[in-house]
């Protein structure tokens, strides 16, 4: 930068000295942002083990741990202690199945799945829906209980009223509802929990100063020293305890990012229960200072959180530590819950009817499917050929996938594409297609179907890209230079350029035109061809872009019936808005109305959640997801702990939560709300776990699995059967020749030229087959590769083209052997098939 040619060339170009770019010094704000992107950088690039052990942490260690003190107060913290070991070491292995079913998920690891997902490949739709149910719950209970702590807390530090502090709050969610999304970073998470947890140990040395012996011995447990049995006294541990350790989300979160490190899966188990056991740990520290030093009868009788009675004993400088924790738990925590409400209505909101689509030639493929289901079927998929040359009317491929095989159709549509004509049946789901517009470039269509529509861009980009010059010939480069130049040309004017016959040249074309590098073009009754160049590949529209386009586009349709005119007012983004804001709103009149009537309960409405929500999704869905991932799981992890799989202990943990929900519906509870709801919740999971064992759950799965890597270079294989992997026969077949070995795994090279390949399955007791073929994109995602599939399993053969099924398949089989070809195909439009 300081060459004198540098320098005289900025003042040739500026007319002022190179010297004034710099600045004298930086400015502290500058100072700031560099300092943060610095320590974002630290904390983001944290080895496996300590990223999954900080963000379990800091997400297990929140708000709740301010309820912990009250919960114990009516048995003692010496007992309080016991409990918060028994239930943190349950919790603790519950954390390990989740870490563990993650593991074992390749939509986890190779895609975008959380939960949801994860959850409806093991556990059916039965199990999808509870465990909405479940999110739902803890976001509505933990949004009112943060909105009544953070007042309450604010309130005894400024005595304003608590209703202020709540409409402050609610006022502050809606401007960040109303942008659409939080702005969060791995970096401002973890710095914000690292924030909390060191407040936390604060104020655990402020109280363990004032600690005192008979706070600390006391005890009063039902049933010991001839004391009766008050269902009062065991009202508010289970559930304060359940959601004070509940961080099982934290596990989805980052289990992507850990596993794409850490494939072994030892830093995401290992880091998770290590964060379970340091939360143990500090909730008993916090328990016994907090407890000792303050009466069982002060806490005993606080409706808000532990920070007022302590601030009372301790004094002044715990309502400043207490005061930041709040706002940097509640009240971020708050916002975040009230975005997870905003998202769980909004998703749900009917979308708009008939979606006019722009669809390219060669360019991508509209695919249909069920609702709820993206890998179910039947499935169809729509390709544009563009113009056939004598009609002139626009040429579709179109492939119906049944359970079985896979039809593919080329056929015409002059205004609409007659789906009855291609296979489609009207059992199969209401579809209607009506063809706008077509070039021979793109067309537009109009969908109208019962099934959800996604459009799937190409394989590969349609055109000459960078990639293509570099892997094409010099003759073909050059030929693709003249044609930019010459705009068109005809057969003859190509065969005179490259020295060819016509023939020749023809062949020569017909490999451009494959390759999408080149368009023929109808001109009069000549074939001419034209250089093609590739589009860049568009970016998703923002969702008000897209909301502003469906309204431009709905003043140009008329509607007559009631639906569509029910479908335009919930399409409008200012009622979708006020809808989907309708639970937070509702958790605001409800907070306040409660803390007019005096009725509010911090750890009241926590432990109700914890009861219901954190015990079925911190409690029984790990045990039914790690018992069905270890027989259908699609990976096999180098590390995990064999005994969790023991049938006692799930079945104990299983009861033991099942119990926790009735014993407070029959006993412990004597609202009749909440007695209500717990005994549904028992039947509800009762009825699932029964529905999810019967749908097949837990029968056990041969995977097949065929991965191309990011680079492109080399691939993989895999197979595993019943969660376990098993050796076979595979046969890799090249242009130049076959490589056969016996093996569970094993590499993939020169992948690019790979024609297909074959596994020989033996019998394994599998009762369910699933083939997956697909590639991992340089972001970590997977994406379907072009594939053709024949399964023969006895005197049956089944065939499927992977690319409609998002590249996987699941299948029932017999317990014999079978033979999976994976045939890889040329995405061409003269590509047939069965």
């Amino acid at each position: 930068m300081d060459t004198d040619a540098v320098k005289q060339a900025h003042r040739n170009q500026y007319a002022k000295p190179l010297e004034t770019i710099f600045a004298p010094r930086v400015a502290p704000l500058d100072r700031v942002r560099w300092t943060w992107t610095a320590l974002s950088n630290w904390l983001e690039s944290l080895p496996p083990f300590w990223t999954a052990f900080a963000l379990t942490l800091t997400e297990t260690v929140g708000a709740g741990i301010l309820a912990l003190p009250i919960a114990m107060a009516s048995v003692g913290p010496l007992v309080g202690v016991a409990l918060l070991v028994i239930l943190g070491v349950v919790n603790a292995l519950t954390m390990a199945a989740i870490a563990e079913s993650v593991a074992r998920t390749g939509s986890v690891r190779y895609g975008n799945a959380f939960f949801g997902r994860l959850v409806s490949e093991y556990l059916g739709g039965t199990g999808s829906l509870i465990l909405t149910l479940a999110l739902v719950t803890i976001n509505f209970v933990a949004l009112l209980a943060y909105y009544i702590g953070f007042s309450t807390v604010l309130t005894d530090v400024t005595q304003i009223r608590p209703e202020v502090w709540v409409g402050l709050l609610f006022l502050v969610g809606v401007y960040f509802l109303s942008r659409g999304s939080l702005s969060s970073t791995i970096a401002s998470a973890l710095l914000i929990g690292l924030i909390n947890i060191g407040l936390i140990l604060i104020l655990t040395l402020f109280a363990s100063m004032h600690m005192r012996v008979e706070n600390l011995l006391h005890l009063n447990v039902p049933f010991l020293a001839g004391r009766p049995f008050d269902p009062a006294i065991l009202e508010l541990i289970f559930g304060i305890v359940l959601i004070a350790y509940f961080g099982h989300t934290s596990v989805g979160n980052c289990g992507k990012l850990v596993l794409r490190r850490d494939p072994s899966a030892r830093s995401l188990i290992w880091g998770t229960v290590a964060a379970q056991v340091v939360a143990i740990i500090l909730y008993c520290l916090w328990v016994l200072t907090v407890n000792g030093a303050i009466a069982p009868h002060i806490l005993v009788s606080e409706k808000g959180t532990a920070l007022v009675p302590l601030a009372a004993t301790v004094g002044s400088i715990v309502r400043v530590f207490g005061t930041v924790f709040v706002i940097l738990g509640m009240g971020m925590g708050s916002i975040h819950f009230s975005l997870g409400l905003f998202n769980l209505v909004r998703e749900r909101l009917p979308a708009r009817a008939q979606p006019t689509l722009l669809l390219a030639r060669l360019g991508g493929r509209l695919i249909l499917h069920p609702r709820g289901k993206p890998d179910g079927t039947p499935r169809l998929a729509l390709m544009y050929l563009g113009l056939d040359t004598a009609r002139g009317k626009p040429k579709f491929r179109v492939e119906i996938q049944s359970d079985r095989s896979t039809r593919r159709v080329e056929t015409m549509a002059d205004g609409e594409l007659r789906m009855a004509d291609c296979g489609w049946q009207k059992a199969d789901g209401e579809l209607q297609i009506a063809v706008r517009d077509a070039t021979e470039e793109s067309m537009r269509l109009q969908v109208t179907s019962s099934l959800a529509v996604t459009l799937e861009e190409g394989w590969d980009a349609v055109g000459a890209s960078m990639l293509d010059v570099l892997q094409t010939s010099d003759l073909e480069w050059q030929l693709f230079q003249w044609l930019l130049r010459q705009g068109s040309a005809r057969l003859a004017d190509v065969a005179a350029f490259v020295g060819e016959d016509e023939p020749s040249a023809r062949a020569m074309m017909d490999t451009l035109v494959k390759k999408g590098n080149v368009a023929q073009v109808q001109v009069g009754n000549e074939i001419h061809y034209r250089a093609r160049l590739a589009r860049k590949r568009g970016r998703a529209l923002p969702d008000h872009i897209r909301q502003a386009l469906d309204v431009a586009e709905a003043r140009d349709t008329q509607r007559s019936s009631q639906v569509h005119r029910t479908s335009d007012v919930l399409s409008n983004k200012y009622v979708r808005f006020f809808l989907s804001t309708s639970p937070v709103v509702f958790i605001f009149l409800l907070t306040e109305w409660l803390l007019l009537t005096g009725n509010e309960s911090f750890t009241g409405v926590l432990n109700f959640g914890g009861v219901i929500a954190a015990s079925i999704f911190g409690g029984i869905f790990p045990v039914l997801l790690l018992i069905a991932s270890r027989r259908k799981g699609d990976i096999v992890p180098q590390m995990f702990y064999r005994f969790l799989d023991n049938p006692v202990l799930m079945l104990g943990i299983w009861l033991l939560f099942m119990a926790g929900i009735l014993l407070h519906g029959l006993v412990i509870w004597q609202d009749p709300f909440q007695r209500i709801t717990a005994i549904v919740a028992v039947i509800a999971v009762l009825a699932m776990t029964i529905a999810t064992i019967r749908g097949g759950a837990f029968k056990p799965r041969a995977v097949v699995q065929l991965r191309q890597e990011s680079n492109a270079a080399h691939g993989e294989f895999a197979i595993v059967a019943r969660g376990e992997s098993a050796a076979v026969r595979v046969r890799l077949d090249y242009a130049d020749g076959e490589r056969e070995q016996h093996a569970a795994s094993g590499q993939v090279p020169n992948f690019a030229l790979l024609r297909c390949a074959i596994f020989q399955l033996a019998p394994t007791r599998a009762q369910e087959l699933k083939v997956w073929a697909h590639r991992i994109t340089p972001d970590g995602d997977s994406e379907a590769l072009p594939v053709r599939l024949d399964v023969e399993c006895g005197a049956e053969t089944k065939r499927f083209d992977l690319r409609l099924s998002g590249g996987q398949v699941v299948l029932p089989i017999a317990d014999e052997a079978c033979t999976v070809e994976v045939v890889l195909q040329n995405d061409s439009p003269n590509t047939s098939g069965g």
